[in-house]
């Protein structure tokens, strides 16, 4: 996995400078789109490049039973539809019992649709709970906070 680490600085309106050997790794251009998650508990951002305009992006949250293999079911189901997974977390809500994953991702090539993926992840025996939300990118001069 080829990594880099650069020190930068943001500057009074809020920007940072991507350092070109960040943007050539990541093949970065100009006009691109990226979602920014920010991580209170770990202060921690993350940024995470959209190839596509176009990207429908939703959050998944799927709450299941705590056995050993639940997780790789729910996400076989997940691939088996054509998700392109952006980010996930998952965690042991009460061990034995009770997990949670939660997952960023792109349901453009989805292709039962959105519904039909929730669907499939509440048919499976091992789910208790599926919650799902469209997360809108904001367009450049939309009004927001900056």
């Amino acid at each position: 996995m080829a990594q880099a680490y650069e020190f930068v600085r943001m500057d009074s309106k809020g920007r940072i400078f991507v350092p070109s050997r960040i943007r050539s790794l990541l093949n970065l251009r100009e006009g691109m789109s990226f979602m920014m998650i920010a991580d209170a508990e770990r202060h921690e951002i993350r940024l995470i490049p959209l190839a596509d305009e176009r990207a429908q992006i939703f959050r998944l949250t799927v709450l299941m039973d705590d056995v050993v293999g639940a997780l790789s079911r729910v996400v076989g189901v997940v691939a088996e539809e054509g998700v392109d997974l952006l980010m996930t977390q998952s965690r042991t809500i009460r061990r034995g019992e009770l997990a949670e994953w939660v997952a960023v991702a792109d349901f453009s090539s989805v292709r039962s649709g959105v519904e039909g993926v929730v669907e499939k992840l509440r048919s499976l025996p091992i789910v208790k709970g599926v919650e799902v939300e469209r997360l809108e990118p904001r367009r450049p001069g939309g009004g927001g906070r900056g």
